[in-house]
């Protein structure tokens, strides 16, 4: 009986130490992970290293024009309008000029222009009653003025088309001669040009042109305002 005993306790010594083998304890080490390989890394310096590739880009070349503008300092010209005549109404009026280009900027301008005055609201009342005479009514005037161009620049027209232009003031002095008289004036306004092509120029004009009058009795400050349109050409 005691020997049967013993040889089932060193079955199960036997059995419980072949099974210590298999198992993992707690405090058994973890397993290291694997560290990944080494990146070989090349610097600028080294003969081995391929040069990167250039990449050349296909730019199609495009063929420029470039405009021929020639350099033209005198432009002559005429222009069409309307003159306010002080207590005679707004009359048409034409007359030509003559520019004279210092600069890109400044520019002198010689004018010369003629309306016929109307008739004044006391005419107009009275019937047969005339202040003036015919050829006194003729308004006939001539200036030198200093001009100066602000805002040089350029008209669009569509996506293509551009041209030329300035904005510009202007003043000077000058003779009227009106109602028999011939009167020392003073005239200032501002103007703008656009140039279609190299040759020709297009002006819009509003001008005041103001001198001391006695055409009703008795002397007395006038402002006449004017507005024409006009062309001149480049002549040289």
């Amino acid at each position: 009986m005691e020997t049967r005993i013993r040889l089932l306790l060193l079955s199960g010594m036997l059995l419980a130490c072949s099974g210590c083998a298999t198992m993992h304890w707690p405090w058994h080490r973890q397993k290291q992970p694997q560290q990944p390989p080494p990146v070989e890394v090349t610097t600028p310096g080294d003969q081995n290293t391929a040069p990167p590739s250039v990449v050349e880009p296909q730019v199609e070349r495009r063929t420029i024009t470039v405009p021929a503008i020639k350099a033209k300092n005198l432009e002559l010209g005429g222009y069409y309008g309307e003159l306010s005549i002080a207590d005679f109404g707004a009359q048409p009026v034409a007359g030509a000029r003559l520019d004279y280009h210092i600069t890109e900027d400044l520019f002198f301008e010689g004018t010369y222009g003629r309306a016929k005055a109307g008739l004044t609201s006391f005419e107009e009342l009275s019937g047969q009653t005339r202040l003036l005479s015919d050829a006194e009514r003729r308004f006939t005037y001539y200036n030198v003025s200093l001009g100066y161009n602000v805002l040089p620049g350029e008209v669009f027209i569509g996506h293509r088309l551009a041209m030329t232009s300035a904005l510009y003031l202007i003043g000077g002095i000058g003779e009227v001669t009106f109602a028999g008289d011939e009167n020392f004036a003073v005239n200032f306004g501002a103007g703008f040009r656009v140039l279609p092509t190299d040759w020709l120029a297009l002006h819009i004009d509003v001008q005041d042109i103001v001198f001391r009058s006695s055409d009703i009795g008795f002397a007395q400050l006038k402002n006449n305002l004017q507005g024409t349109i006009g062309a001149t050409v480049f002549l040289w």
